[in-house]
């Protein structure tokens, strides 16, 4: 699609659709929702947690606090790394992140590795035995989602015959370990 969209000639449109708001555990919105609100992205992942954690800060009654991890292979990988750090100064009391390398090269003064226990406890909010008040999104490649949180399914094929809408499933992996519970993760 993006490619189609950049192909385009000036004067020519397109008619598309945007999608419908995605649910988490019942509801679209973000905005004063949560106490706390832990973003686990994975490489690319971040991208659609920045937009989150942005709509989070930048409501003007909105006091949530937001912890950002994110994880990729080498340093010169971290996208969006300029803006991420400028919502960090611009939010020193509310938003937090921290980067964690899997191929750190000497002199790494970041966090290490692709998932952990160790990670979740320094870079997350902890578990609130599910009281409403924490939510934890993970986003990254299918791979990257599973280890934190457990596989995300697909419902049925729809009459078109494109892919099914993504399903929670049970929640599993790191999170679980960590001692979250099923309302207190989301799997982007």
């Amino acid at each position: 699609m993006g490619a189609y969209i950049c192909g385009l000639e000036v004067g020519e449109s397109i008619e598309a659709t945007l999608k419908k708001k995605r649910k988490m555990h019942g509801q679209a919105h973000v905005v004063q929702r949560w106490e706390q609100i832990g973003l686990v992205g994975g490489g690319t992942g971040v991208a659609p947690l920045i937009q989150i954690a942005r709509t989070v800060l930048e409501h003007p009654n909105d006091r949530t606090r937001v912890k950002f991890l994110s994880i990729n292979r080498h340093e010169e990988d971290i996208l969006m790394r300029p803006e991420l750090d400028d919502l960090a100064r611009r939010h020193p009391n509310r938003f937090e992140v921290a980067y964690s390398l899997t191929a750190p090269p000497d002199g790494w003064e970041g966090l290490k590795g692709r998932g952990s226990a160790e990670l979740v406890a320094r870079a997350l909010p902890p578990p609130a035995g599910g009281d409403g008040t924490t939510m934890i999104l993970v986003c990254g490649t299918d791979g990257f989602v599973e280890t934190w949180g457990g596989p995300v399914g697909r419902g049925p094929k729809k009459a078109d015959g494109s892919k099914g809408g993504k399903v929670q499933g049970p929640l599993s992996g790191l999170l679980a370990d960590a001692g979250f519970n099923e309302s207190e993760v989301f799997k982007y």
